[in-house]
């Protein structure tokens, strides 16, 4: 990695860190688990989760990345030595896996961008919509192609570095992510029924403020910052001394909750008001959203809109996956951006396509009941981002609490008591966040 590289802006820097905590998961994830959670009862301790642990954990990171430079492997070993350094060198396989099976869903954003500029995808057929996605998946060799289209996609960014590539996508379609969503939140919550939805994800009872629903949203405030991936230590390796950190970090948290808002106002009031299912997970976006866009004025406009909301938000998600490892092979391999973004094109294809395949003819084939795609799901989403998250609040919270204090100080000097306050944070209630993510992971 070049010293050099560095954000030209601080706009830049908290769009793209931004973006890799947003991706998929907030356009079809958010909505059913917060509605399956009890609504208000789960999105209330998600927001405090965030502000709170979450922020403190997203400093953790960039402060990290900042005083070791490097990739996180590097960053890791400059701040915490050899042990961390490994956990560092984990955390770039994390994203490596990450990146391999995603990538596969991201190119069934592609495919349905295409289908939707040519005007086929807003059909009333709940029938045709579900077989339509069933043959994507299952069709091997399609399901390949579109996961090379997309993975080139985020390759080609990458390899144009940060100021030209990275920081230059997040900050022309990270604004246009926002404005279409709400452009499609207007036009949904225009349609009869539409309430409903809105009371689906924001109706507040105390009996649905259960143990469960309020594990699940440390769960997912954990998982919808992208930490413990190594995405937000490489992306703070880029970032000048004058940032501050802490203001910087409660943009992404605030950005992040957003996001996540807008995807359930978007989402929701249209299912509702067709009275379809609001439950359905990836349906929403591949089966019962083009429904949707069959019954309003205008579908198939929307339904492109949609569809170029759904790449953008993969496309910021995978790029910073894809940055973590080009940055480490940079960094710890001498090899050029160019050499590395390729070498990662070629492995990662090879590595997606046996996750492409694992819905159709190798679906037979499986690991611990699941199969190949939904086995690495499993594994990073469960066991290995937070093993990397609880390295990282280990490290700043106990081992390196002077250089985190450092750090955040570097641009604005905070009271005592803030500082204080912090520590506390990062040192013992951060690891009691992942230790619970890492057990609703496995047993939830």
């Amino acid at each position: 990695m070049s010293t050099s590289s560095q954000w030209s802006s601080r706009l830049g820097f908290i769009l793209a860190s931004a973006g890799s905590a947003i991706g998929l998961g907030a356009i079809w994830k958010f909505p059913f688990w917060a509605g399956a959670n009890g609504g208000a009862a789960f999105i209330i301790p998600y927001i405090v989760f965030t502000f709170t642990i979450g922020v403190v954990l997203v400093m953790a990171e960039i402060a990290i990345g900042r005083r070791g430079r490097g990739s996180v492997m590097n960053a890791m070993r400059q701040v915490g030595g050899k042990t961390f350094a490994a956990l560092g060198a984990f955390a770039v396989l994390t994203s490596f896996i990450i990146l391999s099976y995603y990538s596969v869903v991201g190119g069934w954003c592609v495919s349905y961008l295409v289908e939707a500029l040519s005007g086929n995808v807003a059909v009333e057929s709940a029938d045709a919509l579900k077989a339509r996605f069933g043959d994507l998946v299952s069709n091997g060799y399609t399901n390949i192609a579109w996961h090379l289209v997309f993975l080139t996609l985020t390759c080609g960014t990458v390899v144009l570095g940060v100021e030209k590539g990275i920081e230059r996508l997040s900050k022309y379609l990270m604004p246009t992510l926002f404005i279409l969503m709400i452009a499609i939140i207007i036009r949904g919550l225009t349609l009869d029924g539409s309430w409903a939805g809105v009371l689906y994800l924001f109706n507040f009872s105390w009996d649905s403020v259960t143990p469960s629903a309020i594990l699940n949203a440390m769960g997912f405030t954990f998982f919808s910052l992208s930490l413990g991936a190594g995405i937000l230590v490489t992306y703070g390796a880029y970032l000048p001394k004058e940032n501050n950190i802490p203001t910087s970090s409660i943009w992404v948290a605030v950005l992040a909750i957003q996001a996540a808002l807008l995807a359930g106002l978007m989402i929701m009031p249209a299912v509702f008001a067709f009275g379809l299912e609001p439950n359905a997970g990836p349906g929403l976006v591949f089966i019962t959203v083009p429904m949707i866009f069959s019954h309003v004025p205008f579908g198939a406009v929307f339904a492109v809109l949609f569809y170029i909301c759904l790449l953008v938000a993969a496309l910021t998600s995978s790029v910073s996956l894809l940055e973590v490892v080009v940055a480490f092979m940079h960094n710890e391999w001498r090899m050029s951006r160019r050499a590395a973004t390729f070498t990662c094109w070629v492995t990662l294809f090879f590595l997606g396509a046996v996750s492409a395949l694992s819905f159709g003819v190798w679906s037979d084939f499986t690991i611990g009941g699941r199969v190949f795609f939904d086995f690495l799901d499993y594994v990073c989403s469960n066991f290995m981002m937070p093993i990397g998250g609880l390295a990282v609040a280990v490290l700043m919270g106990w081992k390196a609490w002077p250089v985190m204090a450092e750090e955040l100080s570097t641009a604005c000097a905070y009271s005592p008591a803030v500082m204080k306050t912090i520590r506390i944070a990062i040192a013992y209630l951060a690891p009691i966040l992942v230790l619970v993510a890492i057990y609703q992971g496995v047993f939830g």
